[in-house]
């Protein structure tokens, strides 16, 4: 018997356990949970680990295809008849809601593979040691260009190499693969091309390390930058290039204090989001303005990311008194020259349309249901703006600061 989605769920999230199957009408996936965010709903599909935003009309269409149990021809006359639609809408509806769950069988799920290496424990020549709270960390490469891959955002924490460190991290090149590992066990190997997941991987257990919290206890990282003043948390998230690391930087010279640059990590235990070490990535087009606000910036030296990022220069700034704080507000940032600032509110999906592809959730069924029940009950906010003058005053009307 088919399992219908209910419109309206008496809890804030519920499971489905419909099977996934695949017949002759192409792929029939199930979602896991279902969840309500404001007037739209958040799909998540267990198998691939894999979150679908739909409004209430595009679900009632798929609730409709599962009833069906996927067959096209059902599917089609119960759209003609039942919901009085032309023939060309029911077949648009129809090849939309195969193109989407096709795009969830095929979302790419697993990361590149290494062949394995022998770890070569003496290779590693070149070090540098990091003070993390009360965690010594230190970083071994065979050469320094392996190092400047996953440490110039920690430089402001730099230690001499001496003594015995808490945390040992070495990354081994070999054959075109990176291999990063901790304490000499692996954590991930890929082809060099791909060295961003060893630098999320590095980076997730160095905010690990910090905090002393397992990775298991953590929902994920999410792309977004936060700030914080008075208790409160502010998540700024948008398409790179729209100026979330410079707002969140400017705001620290009024008076609010850094917790994450572009990746924010998000605690399972209380559901507050942790303070990630790294300096403030400022890209050379905010070259100017940071200039402007903090004088000690011009002097920093411009280190090459990639083509696409270019030369950046890493700004540290202090760290919260707290190692996390709780978090009611995500806020989409698009800067726009010459406009007066304004602060929004806007659907859910707005943002998570550009929060969720980017970040990184634990892909079991317990952390993908409290993340999914922790953005339900947000606010979200969308912020245009040119002048940070004008952003201030905002910010601290939805703190509720004085």
């Amino acid at each position: 018997m088919p399992v219908l989605f209910c419109f309206f769920a008496p809890e804030p999230y519920f499971e489905l356990n419909m099977n996934s199957t695949e017949d002759s009408n192409g792929p029939f996936i199930a979602p896991t949970i279902v969840c309500p965010v404001g007037r739209d709903w958040l799909l998540w599909f267990e198998a691939l680990n894999r979150y679908v935003i739909l409004s209430p009309p595009q679900k009632a269409v798929l609730d409709l295809y599962y009833a069906v149990e996927g067959d096209a021809e059902t599917f089609r006359q119960l759209l003609l008849e039942g919901a009085n639609w032309q023939q060309g809408q029911a077949l648009e509806a129809q090849r939309n809601i195969s193109a989407l769950l096709q795009e969830v069988a095929t979302s790419p799920g697993s990361l590149p593979i290494a062949p394995p290496v022998a770890y070569e424990e003496g290779s590693f020549a070149v070090r540098q040691d990091f003070q993390l709270g009360n965690r010594h960390v230190r970083v071994e490469g065979q050469e320094k260009g392996v190092l400047e891959l996953l440490c110039p955002a920690l430089a402001h924490h730099s230690i001499p190499a001496t003594g015995t460190a808490d945390v040992v991290f070495q990354l081994q090149k070999a054959a075109g693969h990176l291999y990063l590992y901790k304490n000499g066990v692996l954590l991930q190997a890929v082809p060099e091309q791909d060295y961003h997941y060893i630098t999320g991987k590095f980076l997730m257990h160095i905010i690990v390390a910090q905090h002393q919290v397992p990775e298991a206890g953590w929902i994920g990282t999410l792309h977004a930058s936060t700030v914080v003043r008075r208790g409160q948390a502010i998540m700024l998230t948008g398409q790179s290039g729209q100026g979330k690391s410079t707002l969140s930087t400017l705001l620290c010279s009024a008076g609010y204090q850094l917790l994450a640059d572009d990746i924010t990590p998000l605690r399972a235990d209380n559901l507050e989001l942790g303070h990630n070490p790294s300096a403030v990535s400022v890209k050379t087009g905010a070259f100017d303005i940071i200039g402007r606000y903090f004088p000690g910036f011009r002097d920093l030296p411009e280190i090459y990311l990639n083509a696409f990022k270019g030369k950046v220069k890493y700004l540290p700034l202090p760290a919260p008194v707290e190692p996390s704080y709780p978090c009611q507000h995500l806020v989409l940032v698009q800067y726009q020259p010459g406009v007066k600032a304004r602060l929004q509110p806007v659907a859910p999906s707005v943002i998570l349309k550009a929060l969720i592809p980017d970040s990184w959730v634990a892909g079991d069924r317990g952390h993908a249901a409290v993340f999914m029940e922790w953005l339900s009950s947000r606010r979200y906010y969308q912020l245009t703006y040119s002048r940070l003058e004008e952003v201030v005053p905002l910010f601290n009307v939805l703190t509720h600061y004085p």
